[in-house]
């Protein structure tokens, strides 16, 4: 990895320096951050949310476009003779939502930069560093899709807000409605028969289907749901002819049904780690068991990040700061289902079968 260039012995004021007289380049740190940053998402991975943007961003506040296609009204005009008019013409276009990027993380960490970065060890350590600050900010990033979500639950537009954690009464409404919830009442099976979380996957997918949603779908699963999901007979049956049934370790990509999956700690209501080691997950998404959606319903705009060293005037070390802008909005709240409670619900009604 390139850590200094070598222009001269003349380097500018507050740049860590190396023996030599190179310059510390926090360009190349703050690439590192981006890509280590996109390695540890999870609820906003980008191949499960949308990443198109248009407009230009210099600083937190502007404001960009998120591009989607609103489905137009075609109808059958029927045979058109050859001097007949084909009669009003149907609409299909591009539209644009405003998305403004006024979020972010930062972090300041003081160097010991002559015995820290003069040294190979001392470019891992701050490789290291990098690595874990942009663990924290996917940390940050993944809960601010959480909060956006659970915002959309009630209609609310969380884009709208400065504060992550702003009063969800306070907020804008979503331009194109509130997001879906899948209850138990509204799985399509037999009253008598035994309810389990296979079902509610299929009825999340009925759903998506009577919506026409895109079929590049996924889903996120609790830790608990995967393991009723092992232990569902129906899942079973339809893994062992054909139905795709396939459900893979934490933080893996799976499929069931041909759906992708991907088995979340920060979802469901499980105890949470205490211990240092064992990295939480965002607790904002406990309340929801299953998370659907399509790849253009929730847009993650991550365009900016900064890295500057200065000398701290109290000590002779050095010390660099950096941040990174982001925001998150819900293009397509139509497209996006969430179920919760999905346990509680399974046990009340199965009692009620066997007691009937």
């Amino acid at each position: 990895m390139a850590f200094y260039n070598s222009p001269g012995n003349n380097a500018s004021a507050g740049q860590l320096q190396d023996a030599t007289g190179g310059q510390f380049i926090p360009e190349i740190w703050e690439a590192q951050t981006i890509q280590d940053i996109e390695e540890n998402l999870v609820l906003a991975q980008s191949p499960f949310t949308n990443r198109t943007y248009e407009g230009q961003f210099q600083r937190e506040g502007d404001v960009v476009r998120i591009p989607h296609f609103v489905d137009g009204t075609v109808t059958d005009k029927g045979l058109v003779k050859a001097y007949g008019t084909v009669g009003t013409r149907d609409r299909a276009q591009l539209e644009y939502m405003k998305m403004t990027v006024g979020k972010g993380s930062s972090f300041n960490l003081e160097i010991d930069s002559l015995h820290q970065l003069q040294t190979k060890s001392g470019i891992d350590l701050m490789s290291n560093l990098v690595a874990q600050r942009a663990r924290a900010t996917a940390l940050a990033i993944d809960e601010l899709v959480a909060l956006t979500v659970l915002a959309g639950l009630q209609g609310k537009d969380l884009n709208g807000a400065a504060d992550r954690n702003a009063t969800v009464t306070g907020l804008p409404a979503l331009e194109l409605g509130a997001i879906s919830t899948v209850q138990a009442a509204q799985v399509d099976r037999p009253a008598a028969e035994v309810l389990s979380v296979y079902d509610y996957v299929v009825s999340m997918l009925e759903v998506m289907d009577t919506r026409s949603a895109p079929q590049d779908r996924w889903i996120f699963v609790s830790p608990r749901m995967r393991s009723l999901l092992l232990r569902d007979p129906k899942f079973i049956d339809a893994s062992q002819h054909g139905g795709g049934g396939s459900v893979v370790a934490t933080g893996q990509i799976g499929t069931i049904l041909g759906l992708p999956v991907q088995i979340a700690n920060s979802l469901g209501n499980h105890t949470r780690p205490t211990s240092p080691v064992i990295k939480k997950g965002n607790q904002k998404f406990e309340s929801v068991d299953l998370f659907m959606g399509s790849t253009a319903a929730v847009s993650v705009v991550m365009p900016f990040a900064e890295m500057i060293p200065y000398q701290p005037e109290d000590t002779f070390t050095s010390a660099i700061k950096s941040r990174v802008i982001y925001d998150a909005k819900i293009t397509r709240p139509e497209q996006l289902l969430i179920a919760q409670g999905v346990e509680a619900e399974i046990n009340t009604h199965n009692a009620a079968v066997a007691g009937s």
